[in-house]
């Protein structure tokens, strides 16, 4: 063999170990931000978005929508919002985001609150995020899906605060090729009744759950300041009633409800995270809760 096509064959070996090393990258690059994004990626001041990896095509170029749902214009302050996040895109079967929200110099307002085991929070520097796990990526699911979380608002005298959100709608080839990357932000403008702390005219009051994470029993608590009829029910992480564990009139001061695990069947649900709702009067609330068997 001469000297000419040793060389050839040399760089050809050297081009495709290159290529493969490349590949390699993108999919464990692609594999590792399936957990969560690293911080700094909603497009808030400051920061950057997630074309960075997923380059194939310009921010917000696709046909598919971002949305944050469950709060109006302003907030009050104290009060906890359940919000829902929304994406879609026709194209896409995986998904991922990334949120913040901030005030006005720049820094996190507010908490932010995990309802199911879809989304995580972390932090960096100044600024809180929400983001995917790995099933929130929901692999598999074409058309669009939703991530719920909570907000607690500030405290009074706060000011605006504003939400960033970048969205990634992935193809779900393993890879960072073919993802079209959505950005939304939205302000809540501090609603002046807050402006001084009040006492809350709620008339019941739902209380976490304990223990948490439990196994098979819980107790289920809220509180009443007036009598009124109540109905609680336990809910599946895809919305299903799983069993309702309280409907009739209940009187002033703290119950307590036990739910054992089991269903309105009487079989023992799986492990997981639940959902308990609270209805009484014009209170709606809704805690999460993990079984562990």
């Amino acid at each position: 063999m001469n000297t000419k096509i040793k060389n050839k064959l040399n760089k050809t070996w050297v081009l495709l170990a290159c290529v493969a090393l490349i590949m390699s990258l993108n999919i464990s690059l692609a594999m590792a931000y399936s957990s969560g994004p690293p911080n700094g990626r909603t497009n808030a001041p400051g920061e950057s978005t997630c074309t960075g990896c997923h380059s194939s095509f310009p921010l917000n170029s696709g046909s598919g929508t971002l949305a944050v749902s469950g709060i109006g214009e302003t907030y009050e302050a104290g009060q906890n919002y359940d919000l829902t996040i929304s994406l879609d895109d026709p194209s896409a079967s995986r998904w991922g985001f990334e949120l913040t929200v901030i005030g006005e110099d720049g820094n996190a307002i507010g908490n932010l609150v995990n309802l199911n085991g879809h989304t995580q929070t972390s932090n960096a520097s100044s600024r809180l995020y929400m983001k995917q796990t790995s099933a929130g990526t929901q692999n598999g699911t074409t058309g669009g899906v939703t991530w719920p979380f909570r907000w607690n608002a500030p405290e009074a005298g706060s000011g605006e605060a504003t939400i960033y959100i970048a969205g990634n709608a992935a193809n779900g080839n393993f890879s960072t090729s073919g993802d079209r990357i959505y950005t939304i932000s939205q302000s809540w403008t501090e609603d002046n009744t807050s402006a001084a702390p009040v006492q809350s005219l709620a008339s019941a009051e739902l209380r976490q759950n304990y223990p948490n994470p439990f196994n098979p029993r819980t107790t289920l608590a809220f509180d009443l300041k007036e009598s009124q009829m109540v109905r609680m029910s336990i809910y599946s992480i895809d919305g299903r009633m799983v069993k309702q564990v309280a409907n009739g009139l209940y009187g002033v001061g703290q119950h307590e409800i036990h739910w054992d695990g089991l269903s309105s069947q009487g079989l023992a649900v799986p492990s997981g995270t639940y959902y308990y709702r609270l209805q009484a009067g014009s209170v709606d609330e809704t805690r999460s809760m993990t079984l562990v068997r």
